[in-house]
């Protein structure tokens, strides 16, 4: 069967309308509920019954026959930024502050028609197919591991996903088996000393002169460590004091740190450490760390990227091309530590209709044709299933 001829007008219109509905009540982190009744009243209409069992704003479901050989899970992202949309758009967002600058909102419509015409086509079907819908991508607190720790990957063989990509033509699909998004690594490391007089400075302990000594540590230290590894380790805030004639007895470092090897990451983490605790100590305080990953690096199982180009290409050829590796997380990684599975890039950009910016900026726009083959992509893929 040919995905191209099962997806049709009135499912692409679908598609649009969905996105844009989305698009105008942005949402951010676990808090999602308009965004997840649009969700299970769009899977009820296709005769789909919603789980949401997996955690606060998540929502599963099942297309197929229940005593498949294979299990295939389909993810899609519903959270937006908090960010203030200058699109001008007419459905642009109508909630101050929040924007959809990322493409969920495409994500979540694309998985929403992909189960609107798997369903219609459900007697075609060798394996089964998750649905998954998940919260908090673009937080800290990953909503991607809650729902993994919650069993939502546990009955599947592996999983796919998609993302916007304003980097290529509307249309194109973007693949690269192997080691393709890096891990995050979000750092907070705070130091405590005791206020002074500044004219008596000698009775306070220093917590800025801490994080000065520890930053410039740890700037010529990682880079040793880390050799050729691919890696970032930027630190982004250092805050302290308030006034100029007190000693600040806080000090607050924020780092971003992304890499790729997991050893190497424990290398850093704990040499890091040794190292700011050394400074506190010699100038007499101490310090604390809150050192997390908000998510492991992305690796796209090589065999099933191939078959994926394989079937796409069947149908649709031409619009297969390969993305470079990625300093950016994607929390999806999370899935892919508990089963084998991919990520593809669907195209969005087109010059002439000003989709080019980059997801996370407020002027982030995309051309909605191009989600059309990302729906495509997924149907072919899971009627190429074997039984």
């Amino acid at each position: 069967m040919n995905a191209a001829e099962l997806v049709t007008q009135q499912d692409l219109a679908y598609l649009v309308e969905t996105r844009r509905a989305i698009h105008r009540h942005p949402e951010l982190g676990f808090d999602l509920d308009n965004t997840v009744s649009i969700v299970c009243n769009g899977l009820k209409e296709a005769g789909i019954e919603p789980i949401l069992t997996y955690g606060r704003c998540s929502v599963a479901a099942y297309i197929g026959p229940a005593d498949a050989k294979l299990t295939v899970g389909i993810r899609a992202d519903m959270d937006a930024l908090p960010v203030e949309e200058k699109t001008g758009l007419p459905y642009a967002s109508q909630i101050p502050g929040r924007m959809h600058a990322c493409g969920h909102d495409a994500h979540t419509a694309i998985l929403l028609t992909v189960a609107r015409v798997l369903k219609r086509h459900e007697h075609a079907l060798a394996c089964r197919v998750k649905l998954l819908f998940q919260p908090s991508e673009e937080c800290e607190v990953s909503g991607a591991k809650m729902m993994v720790d919650n069993g939502a990957a546990d009955d599947v063989d592996f999983l796919l996903c998609t993302h916007c990509e304003n980097t290529i033509e509307a249309g194109m699909i973007g693949i690269h088996p192997g080691r393709y998004m890096a891990a995050c690594d979000p750092i907070t490391i705070t130091f405590h000393g005791r206020t002074a007089h500044a004219a008596l400075a000698e009775q306070g302990i220093d917590a800025l002169q801490m994080a000065v000594r520890a930053y410039t540590g740890m700037k010529d230290l990682v880079p040793k460590l880390c050799g050729d590894e691919v890696y970032v380790f930027s630190i982004g805030s250092l805050r302290a004091g308030e006034v100029h004639n007190v000693v600040p007895d806080l000090a607050v470092m924020k780092v971003s740190f992304r890499y790729y090897n997991d050893a190497m990451r424990e290398t850093v983490r704990s040499r890091c450490m040794e190292l700011c605790r050394a400074v506190a100590s010699e100038i007499g305080g101490s310090v604390e760390f809150d050192w997390q990953m908000s998510a492991p690096a992305l690796y796209n199982d090589e065999a099933l990227t191939e078959s994926f180009r394989r079937s796409i290409e069947a149908v649709m050829p031409g619009t297969i091309c390969q993305m470079p590796m990625r300093k950016s997380t994607e929390d999806f990684a999370w899935f892919l530590r508990k089963k084998p599975g991919m990520i593809f890039r669907i195209g969005t950009r087109n010059e002439a209709l000003g989709c080019t910016a980059l997801a996370h900026r407020n002027d982030f726009r995309i051309d909605e044709s191009g989600l059309a083959n990302a729906v495509r992509a997924f149907v072919q893929f899971m009627l190429d299933q074997p039984r």
